[in-house]
């Protein structure tokens, strides 16, 4: 089962989307406006394809429980490189990293739970796909260089406290509704 979800086309993005870290985090430090060119596109192409992975699953009816861990994960990953490269080299304060990843780390760790009391996935919602969107922005805009882009990070970390906090309360309610043998005989819940 793992094998044939690891073919899904959605599944294959997220991969992919993994696979851009590498070359990003290798080109990231160069200050060659061509290399910056080049890194903003491969953001691009990250970002785009953070919203596709979705958009194609749910239009395929390709939706797996494998899907519902990768594309977080990635999301997860992303973060966690993006952040340390704006600290790194864009002069991102540390501060800011040090919450964003928080949030995160927070996230994953309520995920990790549900999965190991419930052996369920909580899909994301709308407004974490918000939150990752603006993050995302956020990213490209620091990288880039753009004046004031700061300001984005600054309302980002003061959401970030609200959207895990909200995170928490939804996945109490999700723990509740998928006790083992009420969601579909076992399997993830998936939402539309």
């Amino acid at each position: 089962m793992l094998y044939q979800d690891l073919k899904l086309l959605p599944n294959l993005i997220s991969l992919a989307r993994i696979a851009l870290i590498v070359p990003i985090a290798l080109l990231y430090p160069s200050d060659q406006p061509e290399i910056k060119w080049a890194v903003f596109i491969l953001l691009l192409l990250a970002y785009v394809s953070d919203y596709l992975d979705g958009t194609v699953a749910r239009w395929l009816k390709q939706q797996s429980r494998l899907g519902l861990i990768l594309d977080p994960l990635a999301d997860k990953l992303w973060t966690l490189v993006m952040i340390f490269l704006l600290a790194r080299y864009r002069d991102l304060p540390v501060w800011i990293g040090v919450i964003i990843i928080g949030r995160d780390v927070v996230i994953m760790a309520m995920n990790g739970w549900l999965i190991r009391h419930t052996g369920k996935v909580m899909p994301s919602d709308e407004f974490g796909r918000k939150y990752m969107a603006v993050l995302g922005l956020m990213i490209i805009l620091l990288t880039m260089q753009v004046p004031y882009a700061i300001w984005l990070a600054y309302a980002i970390v003061s959401f970030a406290p609200i959207t895990a906090v909200r995170y928490l309360v939804q996945i109490s309610q999700f723990a509740r509704m998928a006790a083992p043998g009420k969601v579909n005989g076992g399997q993830a819940a998936f939402k539309e």
